[in-house]
């Protein structure tokens, strides 16, 4: 396995969430972010914890990827306004610190995690960025943080 990131079993934290499902490219998330942001507002919710992503494919081409982005917000779920709760379920998780170069080696340790403990993935990978580049450019890159969460069966 690899030395690089300590990868462990946790459960996902439960939230009240707020989402936008879109097939865009990555580079398009600050906008979504944003939005997210605004509905919040609109519904009368503050914000929660911290921005997250699940994708629905591989980001193989990172024009037109498949993915939902998600915002934490205080307060109870409500149906008529897109507010809904999720999480609890049990997870191989990482934490990456620095560049999003690093994802790829940091999904192989969660995979080869996977393969030794003959785990079995049973929803997309989720992405939480407790410390990202919401506006890009200002956040120095090595203080960034993201958690990575792979929902697994017991």
């Amino acid at each position: 396995m690899n030395d690089r990131f300590a990868v462990e079993e946790r459960k996902f934290p439960e939230c009240v969430v707020l989402s936008i499902r879109t097939k865009d490219s990555l580079f398009a998330m600050g906008k979504y972010i944003g939005a997210l942001f605004s509905k919040a507002k609109e519904a009368g919710r503050k914000p929660a914890g911290s921005v997250f992503c699940v994708y629905y494919e591989k980001p193989v081409d990172p024009k037109a990827v498949d993915y939902e982005m998600f915002l934490p917000v205080s307060g109870d779920i409500d149906p008529s306004k897109g507010i809904a709760r999720i999480g609890g379920e049990n997870c191989v998780y990482l934490r990456v610190k620095g560049s999003y170069s690093q994802f790829e080696a940091a999904y192989d340790a969660v995979s080869a995690y996977i393969a030794v403990k003959k785990l079995e993935i049973i929803a997309p990978p989720r992405e939480v960025y407790v410390r990202g580049p919401l506006l890009g450019f200002l956040t120095f890159i090595p203080i960034m943080i993201t958690d990575i969460y792979f929902p697994i069966g017991l």
